[in-house]
């Protein structure tokens, strides 16, 4: 069973995209690394899962 399950997730700010259907699933005991470049995103994504940010779409 996953703990995390992201599908099909897309976020847009104005006309510019920043995730589109973007899908994720993080099962028990599995490690994860979010790595990037500053402005890319990491942190946009985290408040996405926290519900800090509602998307535009997905589940």
């Amino acid at each position: 069973m996953a703990l995390l399950f992201l599908r099909d997730m897309s976020l847009s700010f104005g006309a510019a995209p920043l995730f589109n259907k973007a899908s994720l699933q993080i099962e028990a005991n599995e490690r994860v690394c979010l790595v990037g470049r500053n402005g890319e995103g990491k942190s946009t994504l985290l408040k996405v899962i926290e519900g800090a940010i509602q998307a535009d779409s997905g589940s």
